[in-house]
């Protein structure tokens, strides 16, 4: 489905381990940075001219259209010529209900997402060139998204007072999805609302009543949808995605000046919610998956208010917004390999028009390179637009010649420690995916989208993975459930961590890293308390080593507990075939070179157990199956330490 000096002495402190995560939060409440501009430059005054702003809108974007070249045009042509054909699915009671009675969301997802991508489909090939060819059938699929009883997924509808059932007629719930469905609705009236008058004035009449009934008053009347963060809850991608697309709505499809003005100051107050929670150094604990749809979005958000406030509105200074751009190269690996804590996908390309924002926003290089190599990584057939919804289709069409401009790039940067996220990534080369690369996390069992990882690690041998975090599967019923951690990838001992006294890692706040510590490529935390009372657990200090020169890693591990029940283990998750014939070594076979991992056979015995991989989420990125590699120890004792070491050779 379809996303700095106060802050030197802050990142200082943070990485000292003086600063607490309440006195940041404290501090962050403070900021406002969106809608301290706006009022700077005169609030709502600066949206005086949206008539004009939406004239040069529409002109830039069917000039840019008209210069695509001919074999482009062409392809939109093609798919919007198959799209004529198209049956509109059905959208059943029974369908929507599947989640609420076995926990499938996929299915009614599928079909719903479907009619808004071929809608995307036939809007496209129109502004292509259609002269009223596709009209007809544009109108068939508004009609039907018109129709639905609510744009709302059956995963979100629970937000109603009903509860996980049909959706309320009388009570409108505004999710990612009706704020999504609201972008396409608008962004099509903007487009065509000629065309559609012509073909019947009802049309344009039906799309303004249904973004009012379903969107505009609900939003502009409460203030307790949890995401909005009016009522002090912490908020994430939720936030910044919805807000993002009711912006649109507003500059896009409401006419209304004071209505309009309404929506648009609610939302910046809104959204200064989400970058409030955001630490200052600009780390996203969804990961580089969601990215796309938190920091991706709050460049988009901020862009849409640039441009129609005609350039008045604008943070090319702050620092934390930058930052939060410059996460996602900060966070890659190679290619469309990125770090993939917590419900991020090992395999995964963040919209390359978001970072482009980003890099035209602040005049940064890199982030524009880097938007130009995920773009062709994206799409190297340069004769197709992609256009998994309406919105991405316009933004990958605008800005197509400017990142066919740049010299595709990755940064490739060898350190980002990222203090109050406590994610470290380090590489043994600059500028280059060739080598060892290595990433570490502290943080604690209540991010956002948190799986039980407290000092997780990865590895990866010239880009590609060695040792691994799998990732999340397919989204059910349970993701979001208090069933959450019986789901196998979500535990901590299917991820690079102890179990202790047979107790895994718990979920909560209280359960992370202590006196995390990093400086010299060397990276020390005690991951004790990630572990629930049973454990036993004193402390448990973990320090990982990196060296460039010799591309390794080394391991270090010094225990304490209060009593001994079992065995411990060190897991470690692999996609690679591992060799484990030699006492105190493990041999991971990659395809350009090996992992040697060494350990003290006195201490451990090694034991291999391959986990079957059937999710159609994971199984595209590892195959059938993961590996884990489980260090069993050998002694009773309380306290001791140990170290394991990681070293990267060529085959």
């Amino acid at each position: 489905m379809y996303i700095k000096n106060i802050v030197g002495a802050l990142m200082l402190a943070v990485s000292s381990g003086m600063f607490t995560a309440a006195i940041a939060q404290e501090q962050a409440k403070e900021r406002n940075y969106l809608y301290n501009e706006y009022q700077r430059e005169g609030g709502e005054t600066v949206f005086r001219n949206i008539a004009g702003w939406r004239a040069q809108c529409l002109q830039g974007l069917v000039g840019k259209m008209n210069n695509l070249p001919v074999s482009v045009k062409a392809n939109l042509l093609k798919e919007a010529d198959k799209a004529m054909s198209f049956n509109w699915p059905a959208l059943p009671a029974t369908l929507y209900l599947q989640y609420r009675d076995n926990g499938n969301r996929v299915n009614f997802e599928n079909a719903q997402f479907e009619r808004r991508k071929v809608l995307t489909t036939l809007v496209a090939g129109e502004l292509a060139g259609g002269n009223g060819k596709y009209i007809p059938q544009i109108v068939n699929g508004l009609w039907v998204i018109l129709e639905e009883s609510t744009w709302v997924l059956p995963a979100h509808v629970g937000a109603q007072k009903a509860g996980t059932d049909l959706p309320d007629p009388t009570e409108p719930v505004v999710d990612l999805f009706a704020g999504e469905t609201s972008a396409t609705l608008s962004w099509a009236q903007f487009l065509l609302h000629d065309q559609l008058d012509k073909f019947s004035p009802i049309v344009n009449k039906r799309i303004t009543y249904e973004l009012q009934h379903r969107i505009v008053a609900p939003y502009l009347q409460r203030t307790d949808f949890w995401w909005m963060g009016f009522k002090g809850q912490t908020v994430n991608n939720w936030n910044i995605w919805i807000n993002t697309n009711v912006l649109q709505t507003a500059l896009l499809s409401i006419n209304e000046t004071d209505i309009r003005n309404q929506v648009i100051e609610k939302a910046i107050h809104s959204a200064d919610n989400f970058l409030n929670g955001y630490p200052e150094d600009g780390g996203c604990d969804e990961g580089p998956t969601y990215w796309g749809h938190a920091g991706g979005k709050l460049a988009e958000f901020t862009t849409w208010l640039t441009d129609a406030s005609g350039g008045m509105l604008n943070w090319r200074s702050n620092e934390l917004i930058h930052r939060i751009g410059a996460y996602i190269y900060k966070m890659h690996v190679d290619s469309s390999r990125f770090v993939n804590f917590a419900d991020a996908s090992a395999s995964t390309i963040p919209p390359p028009h978001t970072v482009y924002l980003y890099g035209k926003a602040f005049g940064d290089l890199s982030l524009k390179s880097f938007a130009a190599y995920l773009a062709a990584l994206d799409n190297p057939d340069t004769t197709k637009i992609k256009a998994p919804s309406l919105a991405f289709f316009l933004y990958n069409m605008a800005l197509r010649d400017q990142l066919r401009g740049v010299q595709p790039a990755a940064p490739y940067t060898t350190e980002n420690w990222l203090p109050d996220l406590q994610v470290l990534s380090l590489r043994s080369k600059q500028g280059t995916a060739k080598g060892l690369f290595f990433a570490a996390q502290g943080g604690h069992n209540a991010e956002s989208h948190n799986h039980n990882d407290v000092g997780n690690f990865v590895l990866y041998m010239d880009g590609a993975p060695a040792l691994i975090d799998v990732g999340v599967g397919t989204y059910t019923k349970q993701t979001f459930s208090a069933d959450r951690y019986q789901l196998w990838f979500m535990q901590s001992q299917w991820h690079n961590c102890p179990t202790v006294n047979g107790v895994q890692q718990h979920d909560g706040r209280r359960f992370g890293a202590k006196d995390v510590h990093y400086g010299n490529n060397k990276l020390s935390m005690d991951i004790g308390a990630a572990y629930p009372e049973t454990a036993m657990i004193q402390s448990w200090k973990r320090t990982f080593t990196f060296n460039p020169a010799k591309q390794s890693l080394l391991l270090e591990e010094a225990y304490q507990l209060t009593a001994w029940k079992e065995p411990f283990l060190l897991h470690f998750m692999t996609c690679l075939p591992a060799d484990t014939h030699t006492p105190g070594k493990v041999v991971l076979q990659g395809s350009t070179a090996n992992l040697e991992m060494t350990y003290d056979p006195a201490l451990f015995e090694v034991i291999t157990e391959r986990q079957e991989v059937t999710d159609g989420r994971l199984s595209p990125v590892w195959g059938d199956h993961v590996t884990r590699i489980s260090l069993k120890a050998r002694k009773q004792a309380l306290s001791g330490q140990h170290s394991v070491s990681f070293v990267m050779r060529r085959s």
